[in-house]
């Protein structure tokens, strides 16, 4: 059953421009052609408009990313999808402000109807700007991990299995690196856990500074850490493991001459490229193998998978 909302007596009625004027959400409303003739003051800081240029001038595609989004939204109206004919209830889209930003909302609307005839629409506008951001930031700290920086590991698994079924399908290039801290044990024990987490987060730095935006530093758990390659052979992927451990080499900030019982934490990598391995489990164990290889020769090397 379309919802009843009277054109004329919104228009009119004082109180209802109050509670109009009011609304701490933005309330726009067009009549049959899409001319804005409703434009409350949140809708106008939202958009970032002057209602004077607005009301009466102003079709509802220019606040809407386009016309045809317009007529989408129109159509939802008119279907039972979204709460039943002639109304929508938390219908998500974005529209846009003066600048031409895109603004996330979520949309609730219903048809206006006069004396049995539909003369237009009018929606709520919600602002999800500031949810977004609180959604990205709890996303963000549900992959990461808390002390380097580096993703997690159960994103690890996500973000391989992705990658294994991309390139299965396009047959493209993709190598693991897999390397784990040698005498890392001896480090916490000498210098305690707080230096420990340093050397750690020290790690996690220098991945998030020196792999490109394409590629992804895990930390799989403890002292064990993973780095995802796309669109890298195994040459390519060798030439990334020899300057990270470089790299890591290079900054080690202890004086071990003077702490005999000190030995540098290095590393002790594994580098593998995809074969025929079609799951990540495959790919995975066969650069462990390969990392515990390198650890079992005595450490602070590279061994191909």
């Amino acid at each position: 059953m379309i919802q009843t909302v009277f054109f004329s007596t919104m228009v009119k009625d004082n109180i209802t421009a109050n509670l109009i004027a009011a609304c701490p959400d933005g309330i726009i409303g067009v009549d049959l052609r899409g001319t804005v003739v409703i434009f409350n003051a949140k809708a106008a800081a939202l958009t970032r408009r002057n209602p004077e240029d607005v009301i009466g001038n102003l079709d509802i595609g220019q606040i809407y990313v386009n016309r045809e989004q317009a007529r989408q939204i129109k159509t939802a109206l008119h279907a039972e999808d979204y709460g039943g004919v002639g109304r929508l209830e938390g219908f998500e889209t974005s529209i846009v402000d003066i600048n031409n930003n895109t603004i996330p909302i979520r949309l609730s609307a219903a048809l206006i109807i006069d004396n049995g005839n539909e003369v237009g629409s009018i929606g709520f506008f919600h602002d999800r700007t500031n949810q977004m951001v609180m959604e990205g930031k709890l996303h963000k700290l549900s992959i990461t991990d808390g002390l380097t920086n580096l993703f997690n590991q159960r994103h690890f698994h996500s973000c391989l299995a992705d990658e294994i079924e991309r390139v299965v399908r396009y047959n493209s290039p993709l190598s693991l690196i897999s390397f784990d801290l040698d005498r890392f044990k001896n480090c916490n024990d000498r210098l305690g856990h707080l230096e420990g987490d340093n050397v750690l987060r020290r790690l996690g730095n220098l991945l998030n500074d020196t792999i490109r935006s394409t590629d992804k530093g895990f930390r799989y758990g403890g002292d064990e850490f993973f780095i995802l390659l796309p669109e890298t052979n195994l040459d390519q992927a060798i030439i990334v493991a020899e300057k990270i451990c470089l790299m890591f080499n290079d900054s080690w900030p202890f004086d071990t001459s003077r702490t005999a019982a000190l030995s540098q934490v290095t590393l002790s990598m594994g580098v593998v490229q995809r074969e025929d391995e079609t799951s990540g489990e495959a790919l995975m164990k066969r650069a462990d193998v390969a990392m515990y290889n390198a650890k079992n020769q005595g450490g602070n090397r590279i061994v191909v998978g």
